[in-house]
């Protein structure tokens, strides 16, 4: 019995107080770690911005349509459509995309503006209209550039959504490890606090049990 005590005192209770400082250690690198991680996802983004010149440089590898064709090509002027029955009401539309924008063109345009959120849909238009302006300047195909411009939208729309999907998944498994390794540190640290409290007490219990058994041994003795 003295040889299991005294392996109990000399070598387990520092095998188990070393494991659990260890464990505690690399818990809470953990959490640190996945904290970080999960702040350094939560920043990210896809930028949806698109820039006149990302969609008129590729257009300027074409042939510049003639003088005809722009004015086929061109939106015709609204037919007594007044700016409350416009699906672009109360939106502030840039002057060189007024005349692109009128008729059918305006619910098109009114549809991606749909699919836009809310707080980028009246920058959605200033775009375009620098677009339009940067496409004029070029001698470009307006109407082609401003169908270029909704596709590239829509795509880094699509995307940002698809990443703020992803980030979230993300997050949520960050949360889960981050909850978890509290726990575990919460575990362990009671085990190492479990283990202070044995071995000081310890000197009292042998103490008390001394005294006892020489009470006893006193007892017999009367």
């Amino acid at each position: 019995m003295s040889v299991i005590e005294g392996f109990e005192r000399k070598a387990l209770f520092n095998i188990t107080r070393a494991v659990a400082l260890v464990c505690v250690t690399v818990f809470l690198l953990a959490i640190i770690g996945s904290v970080i991680f999960g702040v350094s996802v939560w920043q990210e983004h896809v930028d949806t911005r698109v820039s006149a010149q990302e969609i008129v440089e590729p257009l300027k590898q074409t042939n510049a349509p003639s003088a005809d064709s722009q004015q086929t090509q061109g939106t015709q002027p609204p037919a007594e459509q007044g700016a409350a029955q416009s699906p672009l009401a109360g939106y502030r539309i840039p002057f060189a995309l007024q005349k692109y924008v009128s008729g059918d063109n305006a619910q098109i345009l009114r549809n991606h503006l749909d699919d836009a959120p809310a707080a980028d849909r009246q920058s959605y238009l200033d775009e375009l209209g620098a677009v339009v302006t940067s496409a004029e300047a070029s001698k470009v195909d307006v109407v082609a550039a401003i169908n270029s411009y909704m596709r590239t939208k829509s795509e880094r729309y699509k995307a940002a959504a698809v990443k703020a999907a992803e980030k979230w998944e993300t997050l949520k498994m960050v949360a889960a490890g981050t909850a978890s390794g509290l726990l575990l540190v919460a575990l362990f640290s009671l085990v190492l606090v479990l283990l202070a409290i044995e071995r000081n007490t310890r000197s009292l219990r042998q103490t008390a049990s001394a005294a006892s058994n020489q009470s006893v041994s006193e007892v017999t003795q009367a």
